[in-house]
């Protein structure tokens, strides 16, 4: 065999006929139709350890006062008083949290199986979940400063997209959930994830004006999710199915 049929023998095994934009249709299209890798314990296990040490670490952030022997009656009063931004971050943090579990739990009772890019789309989810409790104490803390009320929103904001992106990218083509689920499911799943995405993104243009008016968004926010809505009727009628 001669050197020049060598190279044309590898170059013709190393780029496939259809060129390279027909590859990386191929592979497009793949990814959209290929049914993933099944059970999701792992996946799940690691996004509740998560959230369970989110929790436990600003349980832990809460330090009993340091009181001088005896002065425990005169002092101690004032010194729980000055810890109430404490108790406030936790509070705004849980409930937050507990908002976002829940969500991510809904999401997943119906996405059976994972890939590679849903694996990662979830450790990013992931990331803004762990950010919590920074950006809630800069607002219990510092809420008359814009940033502290735009960073709060921001980062609620960004972990409100990415688990929508998680849920279109699951029901696309249906490739990694069953195939039962009702579109009238699917649909009512992204208004509800992305009402809170939308009212933030209200927030922070409403910040520019009124610090105030951008915290009882958020306020409404918080509401809005723990108040049930007809998309919780759906979900519990398709997990009865």
């Amino acid at each position: 065999m001669t050197v020049e049929k060598i190279r044309k023998r590898a170059t013709s095994a190393a780029v496939p006929r259809k060129g390279l934009s027909g590859m990386l249709q191929s592979v497009t299209f793949n990814v959209f139709r290929a049914q993933g890798a099944a059970d999701n314990v792992r996946l799940n296990a690691m996004s509740d350890g998560v959230f369970a040490i989110v929790i436990t670490l600003m349980v832990f952030s809460i330090k009993i006062p340091e009181i001088p022997a005896g002065q425990a009656v005169a002092v101690l009063p004032s010194a729980l008083l000055k810890m109430l931004p404490d108790f406030g971050i936790l509070l705004l943090s849980f409930v937050v949290l507990g908002i976002y579990w829940i969500g991510h739990n809904n999401v997943f009772l119906h996405v059976l199986r994972h890939d590679r890019l849903m694996l990662w789309m979830n450790i990013f989810f992931l990331l803004i979940v762990a950010l919590i409790p920074f950006p809630a104490a800069l607002l219990v803390r510092y809420g008359d400063a814009q940033i502290s009320v735009v960073l709060y929103a921001l980062n609620l904001l960004v972990g409100g997209v990415l688990l929508d992106l998680i849920w279109a990218y699951a029901t696309y083509n249906r490739h990694l959930m069953c195939d039962s689920v009702q579109p009238r499911l699917i649909n009512s799943f992204h208004v509800r994830i992305l009402t809170g995405p939308a009212i933030y993104a209200v927030a922070i243009g409403v910040s520019f004006i009124s610090l105030l008016a951008a915290k009882i968004l958020f306020a409404l926010a918080i509401l809005y999710y723990l108040v049930p809505t007809v998309q919780d009727l759906l979900h519990h009628e398709q997990l009865s199915n």
